[in-house]
Order: C-alpha cells, then sequence, then structure tokens
C-alpha cells in the first residue's frame, strides 16, 4: 500500500515527460519533488590505487563461462568491482524470478588481486542478503581465477539480491602506510555474477534486470524506429526511454538509434506506432504483440525486447503509467528508490548516519583504515566559507599507537581535515564535531572518504608473521553521522558538476528543449543517451521537447543542445539512409573509444590549439620574448610575485590542489566538448554538446556518461581529449544567477555572507581604505589642534 503513492507519482511524472505536455507542466515540479527527497545512489564509489587494466572479455569467452547455467550478471557498473586497501566492502546485486529462487545456484566471483597480497592471511567473506555464504582465500595474482560459492534457496529471493564481499588483505614486504595503496582484489564483471539452471526468457519487466552487459561492458538499448527519423518520433521515444532507464537503475547504459534490432546481449526497444508499426512487427515476427508496453522474447537468447504498440501520444503516455504503476512498481521501489546504497541525500538542517548508507559497524586491525561513502548536496547549495558541514565522530582506537596517528578526511580527492590521535592509551570518540568546509562540497554527488592513520611500533619491524589480527586498532561506528547546517540557496551556472549530481537546471520537472542539430541516428542516438544519464541523476523523468534544427531564442527555456560542425551538414539533411551502415557505425565508435597509444591525436604540451590561431601566434611571441627574471625591476618582479601568489591562494581556497593539467584544455585535440552558458538572449541557460562529426559526437557522449568519468565533471566546459580518452575541466570564469527560489532574509544573508567570503578582496580594500580615511582625519585634525602639554 506504500509504494501506490511513490510510483502514481512517477506514472505521473512520465506522463508529462514528452512534448505535448503543455497544460500539465505546472504540475510537474509537485509531482517529481517526492522523488527526489529521501532517494540514494546504487552503490558506493570504490577507489583504489596500482590498478591493472580492465579485463577484455570476448562474446565467446562469455557465454563459454556461462555454458550449462544461466549467469546472471550483477547490476553494478565495471568501476565498481575493485577492493582495494586492507579492508575494503563492496555491495552487488541481481534480480532473480521464483523459479530461479527455488533452484538454488553458486555465486560466481572471477576475481585478480595484486601480486603484493600476501596469500597466507588474504581472504573474502561473503553475504547474501544480509546472511553469511562463506568465505575464501585471495591467491590470483597471476590470472583470472573463479571461485564458486554455492547459495541455498534459503537465502535468495524474488527481485533484487544483495551480496556483501569483503576483502581482507596485507602487503607481502612493505608495512608502510603507503604501501597499502597498492593493496587490490579486482573482480571481472563478465564473469561474476550468480549462475543458476533456471534459465528465465525475457518474458517480463522483472527478467530485463537479468540482461547482460555486451563485450565492452556497456548495457546496451537499442531504440528501434522505422523509416526516417523525426522530432515526432524522438518525443514518441523519450518518456519510454526515461522510464526504462529509470527501471534498469543501471549507470552505464548505452543507446543507439536504428531501423533494425541488434545483436548480442541488450535490449531493443521497438517503436510500432500505427502509422508504420505493422510492417515492423511483421518484419520481426511479433505481429500478434498486444497494444501497450510489453516485454517479448527475441530470436538471440541473450537479447530482451521491449515493444511499444500505440496510436499517439497520448496512448504512449498511457501505457507507461500502466507500466509504471504495474508490472515495473516493484522493481521501481528496489532499485532507483531504494536507500542505503552508499548514499546520503541530504538537505540543510539534516542529520544523516552512516548506517543509512548500509555502512555496518567493524573493527579494524590493520595500518589504514579507509571507508567512503557518498553526500548528496541540493542543486542549488552556494558553497563557500560562511558555515561547516560537521563530522559526528563515534569511534575508539586501541592503546600503543603511534603519535604520526590521525583522521584524515578526504572529500572529492582531496584532504580537507585531520585530526590527530594523541592518547597513546586509546581515547573513545561520542560524537566528536570535526568541522569539514563547505567550500570542500559543491551541488550533487560528493565522495567523502575518511581515512584512519594507524601505525603501531610493531609496523616499523615489518614482520608480517608476527601480525596479530586478533588486536583491533580502530572501530567506526555507524552511528558516525554528518550534520548540515543552513545552506545558501541560490543556482549559479555554469556548473557541470550540478548537472551531473542532480541534473540541473533541467531536474525538477521543469520543462526544457532538447535540440539535435541534424536528424541522423547518431546524433540521435547521442542526445538520448545524455537525456537518460540526466534522467538517471534526477531519479525522476525530465520533462523533455525534443526538436530537431537550432535552439530557439527569446522562448525563455532551458536547452541541452547536441551539435556537430558543418563538415557533414551535407550528409545530415539527406536522411538515414545516407549514412553507413549500424555494423559498420558502432565499429568506428568503438575504434573512437580505445585510447591512442601512441598521443598523436593531440598536442599536449601548453601551445596546443585553443581555436584562435591569432591569439595562439601571440602568446607564443610573448612567451618567447619575455625577459629574462634576473633582468627585470624589483617592481616587475614584485608584481609578479604576488600574481602567482594570489593565484595559488585561490587554488587553495577553491580546494584545486596545483593540477594545472586538469584544468587547461588541449583545444584542437578534443573529442568532444561539453560547456553550459547563458543564451543569447540572457533568458535561459544552454548546455551545448559539441563535436566534429556525427560519429565523434556519439563516441564523445559515451565517454562522457561513463560512471568514472561522469561523476567528475565540474566547472563550465569539460573537454574529452581524442588521444587518451581523459577528461579536462575548465572552471567556469564567470558565473551568473539562474534561480533564487528562496527569498527569505534568513537565505539572503547567507547568500551575502557567501559572497563575500568568495570575494575577500572588498575586506581588504575596505581596512585599507579605513586605515586612509583614519591616516586623512589624524593628518587634518593634529596640526589643527596642536599638541597639548601638562607644563
Amino acid at each position: 500500500m506504500a509504494k501506490t503513492p511513490l510510483l502514481g507519482t512517477l506514472g505521473l511524472a512520465l506522463l508529462i515527460a514528452s512534448a505535448g505536455a503543455g497544460r500539465a507542466e505546472g504540475l510537474v515540479a509537485d509531482a517529481v519533488k517526492p522523488l527526489l527527497e529521501g532517494t540514494a545512489l546504487s552503490g558506493p564509489a570504490l577507489s583504489g590505487g596500482l590498478l591493472p587494466q580492465p579485463v577484455e572479455v570476448k562474446a565467446e569467452k562469455a557465454k563459454a563461462v556461462a555454458a550449462g547455467a544461466m549467469l546472471v550478471p550483477f547490476e553494478q557498473s565495471a568501476d565498481a568491482f575493485t577492493l582495494s586497501g586492507e579492508d575494503d566492502v563492496a555491495t552487488f546485486t541481481f534480480a532473480l524470478d521464483g523459479p530461479q529462487v527455488s533452484a538454488g545456484g553458486t555465486l560466481n566471483l572471477a576475481y585478480i588481486n595484486a601480486v603484493s597480497v600476501l596469500p597466507d592471511t588474504a581472504k573474502m567473506d561473503i553475504e547474501v542478503n544480509g546472511r553469511d555464504a562463506g568465505s575464501f582465500a585471495i591467491a590470483s595474482p597471476n590470472g583470472v581465477l573463479t571461485e564458486k560459492i554455492a547459495v541455498a534457496p534459503d537465502l535468495l529471493k524474488a527481485g533484487r539480491n544483495v551480496v556483501r564481499v569483503r576483502a581482507r588483505q596485507h602487503h607481502r614486504v612493505d608495512c608502510a602506510l603507503d604501501a597499502t595503496y597498492e593493496l587490490w582484489t579486482k573482480l571481472d564483471p563478465a564473469q561474476s555474477g550468480f549462475a543458476t539452471a533456471a534459465s528465465s526468457a525475457f518474458t517480463d519487466f522483472d527478467s530485463l534486470l537479468s540482461v547482460r552487459r555486451n563485450a565492452a561492458q556497456r548495457t546496451d538499448v537499442r531504440i528501434v524506429v522505422p523509416g526516417a527519423l523525426s522530432a515526432e518520433a524522438l518525443n514518441e521515444v523519450a518518456p519510454v526511454l526515461q522510464s526504462l532507464i529509470l527501471f534498469l537503475n543501471r549507470d552505464d547504459v548505452t543507446v543507439s538509434v536504428d531501423d533494425k534490432p541488434g545483436t548480442g546481449p541488450g535490449i531493443d526497444l521497438v517503436m510500432a506506432m500505427d502509422r508504420a508499426g505493422a510492417a515492423t512487427l511483421a518484419k520481426l515476427g511479433i505481429a500478434n504483440a498486444p497494444r501497450g508496453l510489453s516485454v517479448q522474447a527475441s530470436a538471440d537468447a541473450d537479447r530482451a525486447r521491449v515493444v511499444l504498440r500505440a496510436a499517439n501520444l497520448g496512448d504512449i503516455n498511457a501505457a507507461v503509467l500502466s507500466a509504471v504503476k504495474g508490472p515495473m512498481a516493484d522493481g521501481l521501489k528496489t532499485g532507483v528508490f531504494e536507500k542505503g546504497r552508499g548514499a546520503l541525500v541530504v538537505d540543510a538542517g539534516e542529520r544523516r548516519m552512516l548506517k543509512e548508507t548500509g555502512y555496518e559497524t567493524r573493527v579494524f586491525s590493520g595500518r589504514l583504515s579507509r571507508t567512503d561513502f557518498t553526500v548528496d548536496m541540493p542543486a542549488d547549495f552556494y558553497p563557500a566559507e560562511y558555515a561547516t558541514l560537521d563530522l559526528r565522530l563515534h569511534a575508539a582506537t586501541s592503546p600503543g599507537l603511534e603519535q604520526t596517528a590521525q583522521l584524515l578526511v578526504r572529500v572529492n580527492d582531496k584532504v580537507v581535515k585531520s585530526y590527530p590521535f594523541r592518547n597513546r592509551e586509546g581515547e573513545q570518540f561520542d560524537g566528536k564535531r570535526i568541522e569539514l568546509p563547505l567550500r570542500a562540497f559543491h551541488p550533487g554527488a560528493n565522495r567523502v572518504e575518511l581515512l584512519a592513520e594507524l601505525p603501531t611500533a610493531a609496523d616499523a619491524a615489518c614482520r608480517p608473521e608476527e601480525r596479530d589480527d586478533g588486536k583491533p586498532r580502530f572501530i567506526l561506528l555507524d552511528t558516525t553521522a554528518i550534520e548540515v547546517p543552513a545552506l545558501a540557496r541560490i543556482g549559479r551556472l555554469p556548473d557541470l558538476a550540478a548537472l551531473a549530481g542532480k541534473a540541473y537546471p533541467y531536474g525538477g520537472g521543469k520543462p526544457f528543449d532538447l535540440v539535435i542539430d541534424r536528424a541522423d541516428g547518431q546524433s540521435a542516438a547521442a542526445g538520448l543517451t545524455m537525456l537518460s544519464r540526466l534522467a538517471l541523476s534526477a531519479r525522476a523523468p525530465l520533462t523533455a521537447k525534443i526538436a530537431i534544427g537550432a535552439p530557439s531564442e527569446g522562448t525563455g527555456r532551458d536547452a541541452l543542445v547536441v551539435s556537430s560542425q558543418n563538415d557533414f551538414a551535407d550528409l545530415g539533411t539527406s536522411g538515414k539512409a545516407a549514412f553507413p551502415d549500424a555494423d559498420e557505425v558502432t565499429a568506428s565508435v568503438a575504434d573512437l573509444l580505445k585510447p591512442d597509444p601512441v598521443h598523436t591525436a593531440s598536442v599536449s604540451d601548453g601551445a596546443a590549439g585553443t581555436g584562435n590561431d591569432t591569439a595562439d601566434l601571440l602568446q607564443a611571441f610573448h612567451n618567447s620574448t619575455a625577459a629574462e627574471e634576473d633582468d627585470l625591476s624589483f617592481g616587475s618582479r614584485a608584481q609578479l610575485w604576488f600574481s602567482a601568489a594570489s593565484r595559488s591562494f585561490g587554488r587553495w581556497l577553491s580546494y584545486e590542489g596545483d593540477n594545472t593539467a586538469r584544468v587547461a584544455p588541449h583545444g584542437e585535440g578534443a573529442l568532444v566538448t561539453l560547456s553550459q552558458m547563458r543564451s543569447p538572449d540572457g533568458l535561459a541557460t544552454w548546455t551545448v554538446i559539441q563535436a566534429n562529426s556525427p560519429r565523434d559526437v556519439d563516441a564523445g557522449v559515451q565517454r562522457l556518461v561513463e560512471p568514472a568519468v561522469w561523476r567528475d565533471l565540474q566547472g563550465g566546459t569539460a573537454t574529452i581529449e581524442t588521444a587518451s580518452l581523459s577528461l579536462v575541466s575548465l572552471p567556469a570564469a564567470d558565473r551568473y544567477v539562474a534561480d533564487l527560489a528562496d527569498r527569505s532574509p534568513g537565505n539572503l544573508r547567507r547568500v551575502a555572507a557567501a559572497w563575500f567570503s568568495d570575494n575577500f578582496q572588498i575586506y581588504v580594500v575596505l581596512v585599507l581604505a579605513c586605515l586612509g580615511l583614519f591616516a586623512a582625519w589624524l593628518g587634518l585634525t593634529v596640526p589643527r589642534k596642536g599638541v597639548r602639554s601638562d607644563r
């Protein structure tokens, strides 16, 4: 009974997510708001050091692994399959139906570990749905080894099952703290999962949760649209696609568009509208598919087929609403809306405990304890030095730790706080307040890591055989909490971190335009892939109206623009038939996504092209004719020193470090560029995805939405380099206010305080001005009054 209002609201949001939702747009914000509160991400972001290259698995190898049994894959993406450090936990989910639960099966964990891991003590513990399922020794440094753990039916349940994997490992020879970063165990996502002899055909929505990934470890969703692409067809696809992506709850989905089904593992979304759908269904052998939204078996046992039969957009909305309230309901509840999967969704004035992320209290006996989770901040949060986010530490240390023992807090991969453990007799923390600067956070998802460095005198001797794992050094309780202060709330753009974390400014039911500059399959696929990823970030369908051409000015509507330059403009107007075969396109995109080992596709030095040849030549001239520092005057040297100090201080304030390569775009070497800007009329925000050709924009978006890249988006512009496929971010030079919903005096005061903390130079100017005024007053008053004497 509790799930009906939630899913009914989602159905309403899906209903109005299409272009024809004009008169219902005023209801969108209220409909979607409950979906954005109290939800959590699907899993933690696991980090590690010195990781191996990803294991490449061909389709033949994956089928051989599953020979004689169906391998139900874990739903998490490939970057979540690494356990690093001395003690790490990963959580995975997989879906089963009733017959598969009754039959039981084996949990297959294919893994490889670092050669530095000591096999005598390394161990991996397994839990299935909160109950112990066994353990095994970690001892496979030379190749992938598959451990098979029998799982009885009483440990399983119909629907999503949760697996917790805990790896405890130590270094062979090195007892230094840094050596713990060399410890890793990596699971192979292609060969890991739940093996069951009770195979299940794709006949209902729940069975879609067990679809396997392709050889590139991506979930392939192909939209089958008969005939030429049009804005009408894409607007019909959008609500169905978004509901399917939210139901799958996978962050590694790649969308393609074609007029025939795909091959290999994946899902075909067949759009069979009455105007042209009968021939498509007959060609696919499913002419008897029912009207509405249904799941049909495919000729390929690894591939599912979702079929939509409808007459118009109204029928589509009704079919999506019916599916969301019916067969998709449980999958949505246990997937995208499930709590406790590694993330804390917070708001101003709230207190959240680690147990809400799924963390369980555990005793630690090693040198470096690492606990990570995600803090999901509001989309219009203004990070600045007007308050602190407090960590309330509930923990204890054992006697015998060295004086250098400490707790480090890292936010978004940067250390922002250290707290020393000074008591060598051990100490207990009952809600110890540790202040974390708000400036270290940004809107959307923030990675927080608690690092407890726990050296002892025995570590210096480095005798692994004398290690006593029965003597703990540290315990972190699940009642450790974070307390969020009153926040300054103002929407400031550009901000790609807010886009990636909360789909801002497109979330919350706000209508916007998705503009694709040409009607070809690759450009449309790039736009729909980005729309799907944003819907997953917002945990709700987006109200997008898709148009083909150029964005319109003067409407006041925000826009997401997918554009390629004019090199292939004549091809874009000749229809879909003029483009290469879909298999050739897929192969060429896959080639683009392979890094160039020779690094010939871009120039990585500071003189790389920026699109302005004259400016580049002038800069090169100034660099070559600049005077040596020894030849400069004292004033010039002082000016250079103050300029460098100011830049360094600004980077320190923003927690940017000194990673200049990260914020320097390489220009002509870009595969795709993602940037935010104010529209020319100043009334809206445009987010532009630009590349040199449809193939480039498709490949570039596929790289942008990869989980490891998506969560690192920040600043005002992001570029994917052609050679290395690495992400290069450029901070926003100027930001503008896009929204100020809270105009209360308290919020305006916090916004003002935040602005002054960003522009602290004003305080310096005011102090100097006051000193100047005092000096002037003193200079005028003393001569006038004279000097008094007691004599």
